[in-house]
């Protein structure tokens, strides 16, 4: 099992798509990001938009070209109801072959998510009272 939570993934157009994604705190940015496939994120009309940044990302066991859209949607991240815990203005990274959504380290950080266990797959929000633990997304 992983962390896995839901979001509400804002795009410039307003927009949006609720994902579950993948809380992989392995994955570094220097600002907070979303990574996802090309069909995925065209659904956010992100389908050969101008103003994007090519880049070699390093992975466990390979090296990749992906798009990077700065600033370019706003994650908020949601609670079992749908009710907005946090939220934050994000990088989208559009990769070909990616097989999930995921979260960075710095966007887990500022959206607030405090991994209880990677292996169980529990979590809280900084803001969650005492004691409350999360169990991942499906």
């Amino acid at each position: 099992m992983a962390v896995r939570v839901r979001l509400r993934v804002r795009g410039r157009e307003s927009k949006y798509l609720e994902l579950v994604v993948l809380a992989n705190g392995g994955a570094e940015s220097p600002r907070p990001l979303i990574a996802m496939d090309p069909e995925t994120a065209a659904k956010i009309c992100f389908k050969g938009w101008e103003g994007f940044e090519r880049y070699e990302v390093v992975e466990a066991s390979s090296i990749r070209e992906v798009s990077i859209y700065p600033q370019a949607v706003v994650l908020e991240l949601l609670d079992d109801e749908g009710l907005v815990l946090s939220s934050v203005t994000a990088d989208l990274a559009v990769e070909e072959g990616l097989i999930e959504p995921l979260i960075t380290d710095v966007t887990i950080d500022a959206l607030g998510i405090e991994v209880v266990s990677f292996g169980k797959g529990l979590w809280r929000h900084a803001r969650d009272p005492p004691g409350m633990v999360r169990r991942s997304a499906v």
